[in-house]
């Protein structure tokens, strides 16, 4: 089905597959996709709605060369460097003072044993909440990412997920298949002196058969990341559990997160998510639907509060490399009043 080649293109594109961009015995490909929309932005909190064009609001605009060579025996070396751009102004990166390569820029190996990758890595925990959602990684309408990774202006509720969708200065492994299990792990190292500079690691397990899907990811993430700058944690645990199943007329998903902040011994906040969604043909593309919530618990220097956000899209796909697209999303946080967001866009793939 189409939604299956969507989420093996996703596992590719995220660094869950072996690269199969090349096929050659030796050769470099460039690849990407920009995605661009018009419509109106409010985040819950916002006094007002924004007109905007805006970039990436189904898919987060790159472009990447990636090159494999055979060394024999079944031994391959491999590359890839992926730069993130903002199709509505140009500029390089998802905001400003991002890097260059920040979706990957690694080298490797891969065969029988799987795969080794060093460099910049995304994240299998990212990689696992992307697969089980129907809107994926979408930086604007997928509510999963967006209560995991960004906060709305003046809201309290959101960045549940601390460390970027990417990991530097990291060791990625990629197990082979065994059956429809596959699992990964990551670690990454802070490069300075001491404890607090070898904290980052991870991992996940994915597991699809026929029209099942399942997957088990957790993170430690050290004081090394930004987002403990204001609340004062000193280390984070992130867990996630996913299930889909495809009835043919619709796809059904399902996640829970949970995101422990500790800031002494005797100090913890949490927050849970949970999502429900659903993907299901209709004409010549696919309707896609999506609640999340998210309790955040409370701590010394956070509050306790609630975010519910809810997102209804269509896709409508003029080939296998471009398709048009409308996204409505509503968001609520505690205390804070409403806010909808609308856009229609385009993406293409090349």
């Amino acid at each position: 089905m189409k939604h299956q080649r969507r989420i093996l293109a996703a596992m590719a594109a995220a660094g869950s597959l072996t690269s199969g961009a090349v096929q050659a015995q030796s050769a470099v490909q460039l690849y990407g996709a920009i995605d661009a929309f018009a419509g109106s932005v409010r985040a819950s909190g916002d006094a007002h709605s924004t007109a905007v064009v805006d970039s990436s609001g189904l898919t987060t605009s790159y472009w990447g060369i990636g090159g494999q060579e055979a060394l024999g025996n079944g031994l391959n070396a491999e590359f890839t460097l992926e730069s993130f751009f903002r199709t509505d102004n140009g500029k390089v990166g998802r905001f400003d003072g991002d890097v260059m390569f920040g979706r990957n820029a690694y080298v490797g190996l891969n065969g029988g044993f799987g795969a080794i990758k060093l460099g910049r890595n995304t994240t299998p925990w990212f990689v696992s909440m992307l697969l089980f959602n129907p809107l994926a990684d979408s930086a604007v309408f997928s509510p999963m990412f967006l209560h995991a990774y960004t906060t709305p202006p003046g809201a309290p509720v959101g960045n549940s997920v601390a460390g970027d969708t990417g990991w530097d200065n990291s060791v990625l492994y990629q197990s082979p298949g065994f059956g429809g299990l596959r699992f990964n792990a990551i670690y990454s190292t802070g490069e300075s002196a001491g404890h607090q500079g070898k904290q980052n690691y991870g991992g996940n397990a994915t597991y699809f058969n026929g029209n099942f899907g399942a997957t088990l990811a957790v993170q430690r993430v050290g004081v090394n990341a930004p987002e403990f700058a204001a609340s004062g944690a000193s280390y984070q645990m992130a867990y996630l559990a996913g299930l889909s199943y495809d009835f043919k007329v619709v796809k059904l998903f399902g996640q829970y997160a949970q995101s422990d902040n500790s800031f002494s011994a005797l100090s913890r906040q949490r927050n849970r998510t949970m999502q429900v969604g659903a993907s299901a043909p209709l004409g010549p593309g696919s309707l896609m639907a999506t609640w999340v919530r998210t309790w955040q618990g409370g701590s010394e220097t956070l509050g306790s509060a609630r975010r519910d956000t809810t997102t209804l899209a269509y896709d409508y796909p003029f080939s296998k490399r471009t398709d048009l697209y409308a996204a409505w999303r509503y968001d609520k946080v505690t205390d804070l009043n409403p806010g909808n967001t609308f856009g229609l866009g385009l993406r293409h793939k090349f």
